[in-house]
């Protein structure tokens, strides 16, 4: 069985396309050759929006008080090392948000990255998360809660990286 796939680019930007195994002149899609051309600065702003935005997500203004009551317990005091948490939340969405420049490329659009952002965030990270709360026997609004977040949180990343460029 042959693995190997098709790597051509779109006429209008140099952007990869996969095709079906078996075309001739196959090539292995490598994105991590992206890596070289991500701007950490915008990578950096996107990290802090996202968690600016985490911020207002899970506040007492927005979904904070629906959140609470769907985890069924209350947080105040509870968090025995707030620094840690939020340096090791902030390295993660570091991480995300790293990896969705590499993904996206250095000739990105602000809806190319909204697209891709919101693709992750639904296909991959909602459903897990989903996955895993049901399993935990969670309600389904604190699943629809997370799961909003981080979709919306992708979402925001891909604009900001496509906008300001990882070139």
């Amino acid at each position: 069985m042959n693995l190997s796939i098709d790597c051509s680019y779109n006429r209008c930007e140099e952007r990869f396309w996969i095709r079906a195994a078996g075309y001739k002149g196959t090539c292995v899609m490598d994105f991590t050759e992206n890596f070289s051309a991500i701007n950490l600065l915008v990578v950096f702003g996107a990290t802090v929006a996202a968690n600016l935005l985490g911020g207002l997500w899970y506040s007492p203004i927005f979904l904070g008080k629906p959140w609470k009551a769907a985890l069924g317990r209350e947080l105040a005091g509870e968090m025995t090392n707030q620094v840690g948490t939020f340096v090791s939340s902030f390295v993660m969405h570091l991480v995300m948000a790293s990896m969705l420049a590499a993904l996206l490329g250095p000739t990105a659009t602000p809806q190319e990255g909204m697209r891709l952002g919101a693709l992750i965030g639904v296909a991959f990270v909602a459903t897990a998360l989903g996955v895993t709360n049901l399993f935990e026997r969670r309600p389904l609004t604190l699943i629809a809660i997370n799961s909003g977040y981080h979709v919306a949180a992708l979402c925001l990343m891909g604009f900001i990286i496509g906008q300001w460029g990882t070139g």
